[in-house]
């Protein structure tokens, strides 16, 4: 059966999947609804512009819509006859679309049946993937109702996900764990850490808000008050912001000497930081995964994470790592103090993260795929 995976722009997570699936004779190609990553762009998230270092668009089938922007109405008309030309395309049973609840693909899983296709949908959902309303949480349940309706296969994407689908009364046979991955084998460290003294730390990801950078540096400050944690510690921030003031600002008026804000890192400058660091932090509010967890273990981490980041459920255990509650800083202080009075145990939470990401892999979500397919195959 063939499969054309409907995208808002090329990703870097998503292509190395993309190219590995096709390379295993799953009969995949891609359409695209803006070419905006492909060459240097401006990120409102990040607050500059940048250019991936890794090639998005080699080892698979693709094509871009004529959809340009998202606030650009002039090109509804000509996207919208994309839509229907992805809905009438014959060379394509399945359409598997990335999210639901914008119009484009709302429309395409609605109109599926009309158009006799199978509707294959990934999400990002949890119970704690963004902040809810009352309102919120009863229009997700009639919505996700009826959306069951028009959907054949819901690929979850960790254990908060399918718990999510199955707490809104998604039958359970229409869920298959296809997992959020990375390519581990890009992040792997090739080489033996040297000793260091300091644990180093990491917060790699946005300065944002619910990111919960404010809270790292708020735990930082109360840790430095004893100067043994101090001498023993160092902190690696990368990521830029609507927080980059904030944060620079924090660390001067604090006095904070064991923090580096070290900006925004591409994907071969970043895997060189995972190499060197010792922990990752991520403080999130609200996370629907955070493929940072992955890589970070793929490359040998320790993980410190809130107990809202979606990735927690599957990657995170008193293995490799700790999880604390959510806007707790105090919390937060005991497990970064454990990692810095524990130093000479790190490499048993390093060696638990590297076994334990083997299962989240390009090769599982590879059964996942297989087993959707079985499945739709065996109810034609």
């Amino acid at each position: 059966m063939k499969i054309n995976y409907v995208l808002s722009h090329p990703i870097q997570y998503q292509s190395p999947l993309i190219k590995y699936l096709s390379k295993n004779k799953i009969d995949i190609k891609v359409s695209y609804r803006s070419n905006i990553s492909v060459n240097k762009f401006y990120d409102k998230d990040f607050r500059q512009n940048i250019k991936w270092d890794v090639n998005l668009l080699s080892g698979y089938k693709y094509k871009f819509l004529r959809y340009i922007g998202p606030n650009r109405v002039s090109h509804i008309f000509p996207l919208t006859i994309d839509l229907f030309k992805i809905l009438k395309d014959k060379n394509s049973n399945i359409i598997w679309v990335h999210g639901c609840k914008n119009w484009f693909n709302l429309l395409i899983i609605l109109l599926g049946k009309i158009y006799n296709k199978k509707i294959f949908l990934r999400d990002e959902v949890h119970h704690f993937s963004k902040k809810r309303s009352i309102f919120n949480k009863i229009f997700n349940f009639i919505y996700y109702f009826l959306v069951n309706y028009f959907v054949d296969c819901f690929l979850a994407i960790g254990e908060a996900n399918k718990k999510y689908y199955i707490d809104n009364f998604i039958n359970q046979n229409k869920i298959i764990l296809v997992p959020y991955v990375v390519d581990n084998e890009y992040f792997t460290l090739k080489k033996k850490n040297n000793i260091k003294s300091k644990t180093i730390f990491l917060f790699a990801s946005k300065l944002q808000h619910k990111k919960g950078i404010d809270i790292l540096l708020e735990a930082i400050k109360n840790i430095n008050k004893n100067e043994f944690f101090v001498k023993r510690s160092e902190f690696w921030v990368i990521g830029n912001g609507e927080l980059n003031t904030f944060c620079k600002n924090f660390i001067k008026n604090n006095n904070i000497k064991n923090v580096k804000l070290l900006g925004f890192q591409n994907q071969r400058q970043l895997r060189s930081f995972y190499h060197k660091s010792d922990v990752l932090i991520l403080p999130s509010r609200f996370e629907p995964w955070g493929l940072v967890i992955n890589e970070a273990m793929a490359a040998g981490n320790a993980i410190i994470a809130s107990h809202k980041v979606g990735a927690g459920f599957d990657l995170v255990n008193n293995k490799n790592g700790k999880i604390f509650e959510s806007e707790n800083i105090k919390d937060l202080q005991n497990k970064i103090i454990y990692f810095i009075n524990n130093k000479k145990n790190i490499s048993f939470f390093k060696k638990n993260s590297l076994l334990m990401i083997k299962k989240f892999s390009f090769a599982q979500c590879l059964i996942g795929i297989k087993q959707a397919l079985t499945k739709i195959q065996n109810n034609l």
